[in-house]
């Protein structure tokens, strides 16, 4: 260190000036969590999810299934609880693992919910790159809020076959996401509401 001080040939009297990257003194947060995070590629279904006009607690849900942060019995096993009726999907009778992927997208169950709502997956893709795709796909301008009802409401059936020991039917499957799609469409703009209700009519 002092043979570096001895090359420099001006040292001023003042004291030193401590300033930010950013380049003043003055700290704030958000620019330390934009230059954090400012190289950072997010996919864009985070961006589409949180613009959707559903209800925060089904945004948050469709947030933590993105992460695989839900609690699916995979999960569960992973945290290390102990899950004394195992970890098969309760949907299926495949014994089938439930993680996010077979939850949502390929147990036989889900499939058929799908189907009827005229959704394709491409299962080969990962889940941020499967959901751009079909939403590409689809001839509906409200892919996102479908979506995400149509897989809040397979949660919860599968919540309710877990906690409540309820049979899981396709039928009560169907009336529960079109009872939530009429909930949801009291936080659609005007334009939306009318497309949602053209559509659910023909369902």
């Amino acid at each position: 260190m002092q043979d570096l001080i001895s090359t420099i040939d001006y040292l001023p009297d003042s004291e030193d000036s401590w300033t930010f990257i950013w380049g003043n003194a003055n700290y704030s947060s958000k620019k330390v969590y934009d230059m954090a995070f400012t190289t950072l590629q997010v996919p864009r279904t985070f961006s589409i999810l949180w613009k959707s006009q559903c209800t925060p607690r089904v945004k948050v849900f469709a947030w933590l299934m993105l992460v695989d942060r839900l609690n699916t019995r995979v999960m569960l096993r992973r945290r290390k609880f102990n899950i004394q009726s195992g970890v098969a999907c309760v949907l299926c009778a495949t014994g089938s693992e439930e993680d996010i992927n077979h939850l949502f997208f390929s147990c036989p169950f889900a499939v058929r919910c799908w189907q009827k709502l005229q959704f394709i997956w491409d299962l080969t893709l990962d889940i941020h790159a499967r959901i751009l795709q079909a939403r590409g796909a689809s001839q509906i301008t409200f892919f996102v809020e479908i979506f995400l009802i149509a897989a809040w409401e397979i949660w919860k059936l599968r919540n309710a076959v877990i906690f409540n020991g309820i049979r899981p039917t396709f039928y009560l499957w169907t009336v529960r996401f079109r009872d939530q799609v009429q909930l949801q469409l009291l936080r659609f703009n005007h334009d939306r509401d009318i497309l949602v209700r053209a559509w659910l009519s023909s369902f």
